[in-house]
């Protein structure tokens, strides 16, 4: 059991709740980035957001101790760089408690330095983030990092890495579960199975406005092989 937010308490299985609950919401997947006494650190995040548009403002929130907390304390500036599908073992690499602690971190990871603090960004990501440090709020055991930011642009045209319960997910992966189950209900619909479900019975939707559906027009074709 932890000592909470104005006193209030949680425990374990609350605290194993709330992370399952809260893992139904998909997100982006960013790595933040700063430098501390010459040396680049970096920390993947999901917890981002732009906050503000006039001024220019987003938020990220990071582990009370961790390095790059620390670091982000220290230099008052930081970079996020927004992940492509392609980025899974960076997102994994960053997120890694036991990734060295040097700038051997960055070793194999195609790097810029952001343009107006110099902060890394990943090349091979999809956009960046340029900011100084606005604010600092505490967040229970996190600290919510306030950006101003400075600068911003986009590096490549890729689908985006998302992060939804416990796992990295992708679009091109959910569009294709998608497809797939769509292309198995339309197979059940014309194989006679006598299922009916949500799905094979809008697969199977009869004439509307005088239109045959295509899995209907396929059912009314012999079945060579039955």
């Amino acid at each position: 059991m932890t000592q909470g937010h104005n006193g209030i308490s949680t425990t374990a299985e609350e605290m194993r709740r709330f992370r399952r609950v809260a893992g139904q919401f998909a997100t982006g997947v960013a790595v933040a980035t700063s430098i501390a006494e010459d040396v680049p650190i970096g920390m993947t995040v999901n917890a981002f957001a732009t906050v503000s548009l006039d001024p220019a403002l987003l938020l990220i929130c990071l582990r009370n101790g961790s390095r790059l907390q620390t670091g982000i304390e220290a230099s008052g500036e930081f970079a996020v760089t927004i992940l492509a599908a392609d980025q899974r073992w960076q997102a994994q690499w960053f997120a890694n408690r036991t990734r060295p602690a040097s700038a051997a971190a960055f070793a194999g990871v195609a790097m810029r330095r952001a343009p107006v603090t110099g902060c890394p960004v990943l090349g091979d990501g999809l956009a960046f983030f340029d900011c100084r440090v606005a604010e600092l709020y505490p967040g229970g055991d996190h600290t919510i990092v306030l950006g101003a930011v400075a600068a911003c642009g986009e590096l490549r045209s890729r689908e985006p890495l998302l992060f939804a319960s416990g796992g990295f997910v992708s679009l091109e992966g959910h569009r294709a579960a998608v497809g797939s189950a769509a292309g198995s209900a339309a197979c059940s619909a014309s194989s006679g199975s006598g299922l009916s479900t949500s799905a094979t019975a809008s697969a199977v939707t009869t004439r509307r406005n005088g239109i045959t559906s295509s899995a209907q027009m396929t059912a009314k074709k012999p079945n060579a092989t039955r």
